[in-house]
């Protein structure tokens, strides 16, 4: 390293925004001390690493990566907003990538800087009043609109609790996307929430009571929880949704299954007499869909 690169590299690290550089192929060329102390890691951890590996995929495919492609083909990306930086923790900030270009003027990498304005955003704003932005944010996903997996921890084993003392009758599901990778594989990631954004919808118009609750809890896995009358009434909503879900006839392609994109289902009734707990019915209801999805996908399976 030449000693003019040696004095570059010094300044950036004492920069207080939070800077890495991106290459063409997603792998961070470089982070500053800023960023490196923001997101808790060492260089070796982040320096050469794939951005997904840095960020998450899901923070990868659905925020940074259209980012980085829109700047890649010569656009401004410039923005500020409530970004997640830790669990529960949200911090106000602003975004740039400004690209980098090569001898032949070619861009080569992208700088990301990120510069917080917490502090800034609360002297615009009351106390009271961030705080009910920041938890607004943390209980709702950014792209679908429907609760979070936040949400979902604090309120199933509530809803459980309040089930029993009611004696009534609970269902909860989880729905998953047939061959959701190969889809995005064909269209791409914005295509990809264009879709998980449509199934949102419909599960809205299918849940509107007070206590009935949707999720996106991980990726291309929706949650649903809600109270019936009757065990029969769970079967006629869930084949309900399956119906609308497929009229919505979302091409694809690649699918085995059908042309058009579907759902897998595992739906556990709870009675009132019931004593699982929630952890333990989130798992046996994975292990319903999990097995639902290897006897040949586009199906819904019950314990009831």
């Amino acid at each position: 390293m030449d000693q003019s690169t040696a004095l570059y590299l010094q300044l950036l690290d004492a920069s207080d925004e939070q800077i890495a550089v991106i290459d063409t192929t997603y792998h961070c060329l470089f982070a500053n001390k800023a960023y490196l102390t923001a997101h808790q890691k060492d260089k070796e951890e982040i320096e050469q690493r794939h951005l997904e590996d840095v960020v998450g995929t899901d923070v990868f495919h659905r925020v940074m990566k259209p980012q980085l492609d829109d700047c890649y083909l010569g656009k401004e990306v410039s923005y500020e907003s409530w970004i997640k930086v830790q669990e529960k923790i949200f911090r106000f900030m602003r975004v740039r990538y400004t690209a980098l270009y090569d001898e032949d003027h070619q861009v080569s990498a992208i700088a990301v800087c990120y510069r917080d304005l917490t502090e800034q955003k609360q002297l615009e704003v009351s106390l009271t009043e961030s705080k009910q932005i920041i938890e607004q944010i943390s209980i709702t996903d950014w792209v679908t609109d429907l609760h979070s997996k936040i949400y979902f921890d604090d309120v199933f084993p509530k809803m459980i609790n309040i089930s029993k003392r009611n004696r009534q009758i609970l269902a909860f599901g989880l729905l998953n996307i047939d061959h959701f990778k190969e889809y995005n594989e064909t269209y791409g990631g914005n295509a990809g929430d264009e879709a998980l954004k449509k199934i949102a919808e419909s599960l809205k118009r299918a849940f509107k009571r007070p206590n009935d609750y949707t999720f996106r809890l991980e990726g291309d896995t929706f949650g649903i929880l809600f109270n019936v009358t009757r065990s029969e009434d769970v079967r006629d909503l869930c084949t309900k949704i399956d119906q609308q879900i497929e009229l919505l006839r979302i091409n694809h392609t690649r699918s085995p299954t059908k042309p058009y994109m579907t759902l897998s289902m595992g739906i556990t009734v709870l009675h009132p007499d019931q004593k699982n707990t929630a952890d333990r019915i989130y798992r046996d209801t994975q292990k319903l869909l999990s097995a639902t999805k290897r006897e040949g996908k586009n199906k819904i399976s019950y314990a009831m």
